[in-house]
């Protein structure tokens, strides 16, 4: 019995160190100059930044979903965003009787967002299809209707970068590999 649950809390910590070198990964790739520069021109805000990071959440998400053994890593790494955003709005300064209302936002984003990047690689049937459904997605959330011509790029992007992590196996992926390529090619 207690092996099992030594077993158990080892599994957890090893998850939880893995969700953090992933996470740290995909913060790291989301803030490359390459977004804030043209054609993307994302703005370098507090939100420009988190918006990158959520899509290379998802992306990662959604390639982690193709293998049932990775629920518990893609709760893990929803539950890194999370503390990190806490921990990223109380050093900006947010006081802690107004970090619970601006959690709920990040957590209604971080859904919303996963859900409708989800739906728009679902249903699409093609790449072009995807491409348009992002944009529209992205238009809408991120880049704006005064500069909509940047969403475009950005979905070519996430396109790009699924087809990259698709091509990898995630049953022989291992922490520490590369996921994503260069943004600039």
């Amino acid at each position: 019995m207690f092996g099992k649950l030594l077993a158990q809390r080892k599994l957890r910590q090893q998850t939880g160190r893995n969700s953090l070198d992933l996470y740290q990964q995909l913060v790291t790739h989301a803030r490359s100059q390459y977004f804030y520069l043209a054609p993307l021109n994302i703005e370098d805000t507090v939100e420009g930044r988190f918006e990158l990071i959520l899509i290379h959440l998802f992306l990662v998400d959604y390639w982690l979903s193709t293998d049932d053994r990775h629920v518990v890593l893609r709760r893990t790494l929803q539950e890194t965003l999370i503390t990190d955003m806490d921990r990223s709005l109380r050093e900006m300064g947010i006081g802690d009787m107004s970090v619970g209302k601006q959690m709920k936002q990040v957590g209604s984003a971080l859904l919303g967002r996963l859900q409708s990047y989800k739906a728009a690689f679902d249903q699409a049937r093609d790449d072009t299809e995807t491409k348009s459904k992002l944009t529209e997605i992205l238009t809408r959330n991120i880049i704006g209707y005064e500069k909509a011509d940047a969403a475009t790029p950005l979905a070519d992007y996430m396109v790009a970068q699924w087809a990259a992590l698709s091509a990898i196996d995630v049953v022989v992926w291992k922490f520490g590999d590369v996921l994503f390529s260069d943004p600039a090619n």
